[in-house]
């Protein structure tokens, strides 16, 4: 019996849309069954959201909101008050700190930890575009081995051999997402990538299919993320969580903001782009895979983005005939392909 309902499954997730075709998530919608919650308030929700490693994202402030919110923040290495903030958050598992793979920050939090200023384990997140690479992996093999590191975050990835080689390499937390992200030109400038949400798919099939159910493996989701709804659709694709940067860069905790006459103001901008690599890092790229996004003013505060993200996740789930954030998997739910006109019909069209 035991054996058929396996076979039910493992044809389930073949038959699934995300595993025949490579979509995101405005080609998808989630089918409703039937609600068994009395009102969305009661669905159970875990923890969800991190906010990207980007200078006009993840500061201290922003940092600081969402540990208030229970929340996880990536902060950015290129900020002024780094120290600042690893020495406030650096023994709080929750916080990642965001690192390259030439060692400088990782020697500062060495350097902190043996000063007894920091504690660990810290959190770390390996911040490099293409993560299923060699100096990606050692850098993992490295990080992880050291006795005041805890949870290690890949480089962004988007294909389960790439993800298994990051565990293996000793990542906990998969950042997937390779040229996704709003102000990403990765797939423009050198034609590789691949939709997301299949992506998080199959990377959670493949860990799933080499490790268990029971794995403590996160799949993070990153890029692309407008609404609560792409989040949802992320999770229910079988991610732990997403992160997001263009939709936090215009919160007033977020860094980056200059004024004038007018007030404040700041471009949101890829840590690839040109803009950025000639400003804090001093040198102009020959291929930018960032772009700079137009001039942004101060807009909702973290706190009603994190609520609002939360309101539509407890939605879909009385939607979705579940009752927790638990149990949104691609084994309790079903993705249906959209027409382009299915598309337009979710959206506000006629005001």
């Amino acid at each position: 019996m035991q054996k058929n309902k396996t076979e039910g499954r493992g044809q389930k997730e073949m038959n699934s849309i995300l595993y025949q075709d490579y979509l995101t998530t405005s080609d998808v919608t989630l089918k409703p069954g039937l609600g068994i919650l009395n009102s969305r308030s009661d669905a159970e929700i875990n923890p969800f959201i991190y906010s990207s490693p980007m200078d006009t994202v993840t500061g201290i402030e922003m940092a600081r909101k969402m540990v208030e919110l229970g929340e996880h923040p990536v902060v950015c290495r290129f900020i002024p008050e780094w120290y600042e903030a690893i020495k406030e958050f650096g023994d709080n598992p929750d916080v990642f700190f965001a690192i390259g793979t030439k060692g400088e920050k990782l020697q500062e939090i060495q350097r902190l930890h043996e000063a007894g200023i920091i504690n660990g384990p810290v959190s770390i997140s390996i911040d490099i575009a293409h993560g299923d690479s060699l100096s990606g992996h050692m850098t993992a093999k490295t990080v992880s081995s050291l006795p005041f590191v805890g949870n290690v975050m890949s480089g962004t990835v988007c294909t389960a051999e790439g993800a298994l080689r990051a565990i293996a390499s000793g990542c906990t937390h998969i950042r997937v997402g390779v040229g996704p992200g709003s102000a990403c030109t990765t797939r423009l400038m050198t034609g590789c990538g691949l939709p997301n949400l299949s992506a998080v798919y199959r990377i959670y099939r493949g860990i799933h299919a080499m490790y268990g159910a029971g794995n403590q493996v996160k799949i993070i989701a990153d890029g692309g993320i407008k609404h609560p709804g792409d989040a949802v659709k992320y999770l229910a694709a079988g991610a732990d969580g997403i992160m997001a940067g263009s939709i936090f860069s215009t919160c007033p905790e977020s860094p980056g903001w200059l004024e004038d006459h007018t007030g404040l103001y700041k471009n949101y901008r890829g840590q690839a782009s040109e803009q950025f690599q000639r400003d804090l890092l001093g040198r102009t790229p020959d291929c930018a895979e960032g772009a700079v996004g137009p001039e942004i003013r101060p807009q909702e505060s973290c706190e009603e983005i994190v609520n609002k993200f939360r309101g539509g996740l407890r939605s879909a789930i009385s939607y979705l005939g579940i009752q927790s954030s638990n149990e949104l998997k691609p084994e309790n739910v079903t993705f249906i392909k959209l027409t382009s006109a299915g598309f337009v019909e979710g959206t506000p069209h006629g005001v």
